[in-house]
């Protein structure tokens, strides 16, 4: 059944349904043999319950990463809108509830520059709908929402016929911190390829340098168990996309801890009791892995620039420069 139309235009741009999609994606979980390299697909993560959940999240007064971007944006966002021209296309990979964009969106606006066109990508229709019809009426500026994964949105616009308009690729929120360091390399390779420089094309991209264990802890450890609820949702997602129960819910719980060497936050979901997962046991205390978040340093960050070709044109930086 297809999903309600929007007043806000959104885009069908999947190549594969989003449920056979996963359930490839939790098959190919279940096929590795060392249980140690287990790990819940990340996309399980971000259905519409699990959008709503991590909104909450943004909100807590520990979690530091939103906030901090959120105050870039309102210090920097009128220098942010003097570069883009007219006729640009912003396209926002993992666009989430909008509230960072929609900063960056009403100084564009003020600025007057015509024909501005703003499309938010994410993996589901409900909440596309649901943020798009949050934001305000701008008068410069249009919106548009594209139903799709990252890959997706890098087919959709690479067959842009004889564009000729600026392309400007934003990923707020650190999101590429998610990737295993091999993935964020293939992501930004495919943000490189995208891109023409002699469009003025263009990517705004933030990055946590925070290498502050007991600050980064706090931002996934709230007492009121939002973030664990973020996670199990992951569980209960999985469990309905296969159509059987997978995981047993009352079996696990949510555990992090910091790497100091490889600058990361790592989440797991811990047994709390012997169970099953498509065939694997898990023993009392036994883990599976369920999150990454790499506090990229600042010379890792600039690395991975420079091994796909980009280069880094602007900053603008929290006071302590750790965002």
């Amino acid at each position: 059944m297809d999903p309600p139309s929007s007043i806000v235009p959104i885009l069908d741009i999947r190549q594969e349904k989003v449920q056979l999609s996963l359930q490839n994606e939790i098959r190919d979980m279940l096929s590795v043999r060392d249980r140690e390299c287990m790990q819940v697909p990340w996309e399980l993560f971000w259905d519409a319950k699990g959008l709503q959940i991590f909104e909450q999240m943004t909100y807590l007064d520990d979690y530091y990463p939103t906030k901090t971007e959120l105050a870039i944006l309102d210090g920097f966002a009128d220098q942010l809108a003097c570069t883009f021209q007219e006729g640009s296309i912003l396209v926002e990979l993992g666009s989430g509830n909008l509230r960072k964009v929609d900063i960056l969106l009403r100084a564009i606006d003020r600025t007057g520059k015509k024909n501005i066109r703003y499309f938010a990508l994410d993996l589901d229709h409900a909440e596309l709908v649901r943020s798009l019809a949050k934001l305000p009426a701008y008068k410069n500026v249009s919106c548009s929402g594209l139903w799709g994964s990252y890959e997706d949105g890098f087919r959709w616009l690479n067959g842009l016929e004889k564009r000729q308009d600026p392309v400007i690729l934003l990923s707020l929120g650190s999101s590429v911190g998610n990737f295993p360091r091999a993935n964020a390399i293939t992501f930004m390779r495919n943000v490189s390829q995208t891109l023409h420089p002699e469009l003025a094309d263009a990517f705004l991209i933030a990055f946590d340098h925070c290498g502050n264990p007991s600050k980064v802890w706090k931002a996934y450890h709230d007492s009121n168990g939002v973030h664990e609820g973020f996670v199990l949702n992951g569980l209960r997602h999985s469990n309905s996309i296969m159509g059987y129960e997978l995981f047993d819910l009352e079996a696990w719980r949510y555990v992090g801890e910091f790497d100091h060497q490889d600058s990361c936050y790592r989440s797991f979901c811990e047994a709390i009791k012997d169970t099953s997962v498509g065939g694997h046991t898990f023993r009392v205390g036994e883990r599976i892995k369920v999150g990454l978040n790499i506090k990229y340093p600042k010379k890792e960050a600039q690395g991975l620039f420079d091994q796909v070709g980009l280069k880094e044109a602007a900053r603008w930086e929290n006071t302590t420069q750790d965002y």
